[in-house]
């Protein structure tokens, strides 16, 4: 296969992880990395065999096929539609875009010019959640009935060195951690009829934790906890997302059916260990090693050992573009999600239940054989052993 040719636009954070993933796999060829100040990554462009550039210039770049969206959230709508004007394949950290309406734009726009696009995350791609995807096609729990999941954090200060922007409208936790939740479960269950969100905040005022800017205060101009009920055609979910809890909490999810329990593994990890209890057998874990994205590659902030395969849904996207295949993040899924993300927040403004507009299909399963390109083109961005020396 002929390596899909990228630019990557944005260079905060997570480029790191991206850069890797690119670098790794034979499927991609990076070209350009472009940011405002393009002086300023000039090392890290040479260092990757890629150039620096304005992101003028690598939309103006005919031998770019596809564009990578690293920027902040509230950014990803602009650069996602001038990529799209411009020609190009679009590839974006989540949220695609801020607002149903938009997203279905960008997703009309898409298609009326044959490109295609996708989007992060793509943890559900990883054994654990395809594990669990698999006992409940299976019947393992029966019917699905209800569902819960929680995640408690004092505050995405705690990780990041500028998380202004997670406390600005456009960064609310439904659109930054929310997502990896809510695609799991539309992986599991199908698309979201229907939400209802009830919300709150804290504190008014929060303080930067890490980097040069430490100890500098800012100002909460958004709800920090939701709660939230997203109901499916066959089950309800109660998914609580905060960051004003101040012990880290996590209870990632569980299914209860009229047969058994179905316990999930963290949806910001590809690893972890589902398991199913149905009596009269015990809790048992389910099998995770015969799935792709399975083996531990990284530490993550606490230092447990993790599966983490960023960039499985780029390559899938790749793979796409190149053979004519239907990739996971298409079109009606984007859309979906970001209309589920919207409605979390719209009904909680409003405090009405909000009826879903958009619907999709569930993702296709990642099969070992018939997605054994996929697995073997999809390198891991971490190296376990380097991560581990800094713990």
């Amino acid at each position: 296969m002929q390596p899909v040719r990228i630019g990557l636009v944005g260079a905060g954070d997570i480029s790191p992880v991206y850069l890797n993933a690119i670098a790794r796999s034979p499927a991609l060829d990076l070209r350009a990395i472009a940011t405002r100040t393009p002086q300023a990554i000039a090392q890290t462009a040479a260092r990757f065999g890629a150039r620096a550039a304005t992101v003028d210039e690598l939309l103006a770049d005919d031998t770019i096929e596809l564009v990578v969206n690293l920027t902040p959230g509230v950014a990803h709508e602009a650069i996602n539609a001038a990529a799209l004007e411009a020609g190009k394949h679009i590839y974006s950290e989540k949220p695609f875009a801020l607002s149903h309406e938009t997203a279905r734009q960008l997703a009309d726009l898409a298609e009326s010019r044959g490109l295609l696009i996708g989007s992060a995350p793509d943890t559900f791609y990883g054994s654990a959640h395809q594990a669990a995807r698999r006992a409940l096609d299976t019947g393992a729990i029966g019917k699905p009935v209800f569902g819960s999941s929680f995640l408690g954090l004092p505050g995405l200060e705690l990780f990041h060195p500028s998380p202004e922007a997670f406390y600005r409208p456009g960064g609310e936790p439904p659109f930054d951690a929310g997502p990896y939740y809510t695609t799991m479960w539309i992986n599991l269950l199908g698309p979201v009829k229907r939400v209802f969100s009830v919300s709150g905040a804290g504190r008014a005022e929060r303080t930067i934790l890490r980097g040069a800017r430490r100890g500098t205060r800012f100002p909460v101009t958004v709800d920090t906890t939701f709660n939230t009920v997203l109901e499916f055609a066959e089950a309800s979910v109660s998914f609580i997302i905060s960051l004003d809890v101040v012990v880290p909490t996590l209870r990632p999810g569980e299914l209860f059916g009229s047969d058994g329990i179905l316990a999930m593994a963290d949806p910001m990890f590809f690893g972890g260990q589902p398991a199913v209890t149905a009596p009269p057998q015990p809790r048992t874990d389910l099998p995770t090693a015969d799935q792709g994205f399975a083996t531990p590659n990284r530490h993550d902030h606490t230092g447990r050992v993790v599966a983490d395969y960023r960039g499985a849904g780029l390559v899938d996207l790749a793979l796409a573009i190149r053979t004519g295949s239907r990739h996971r993040t298409g079109g009606e899924f984007i859309v979906h999600s970001v209309e589920v993300m919207e409605a979390i927040v719209r009904s909680a403004t409003s405090r009405t239940v909000v009826e879903l507009q958009s619907t999709c299909e569930r993702p296709a399963t990642i099969d070992p054989v018939a997605d054994a390109a996929l697995i073997a083109l999809t390198a891991s961005p971490f190296d376990l052993v380097d991560n581990a020396s800094t713990h």
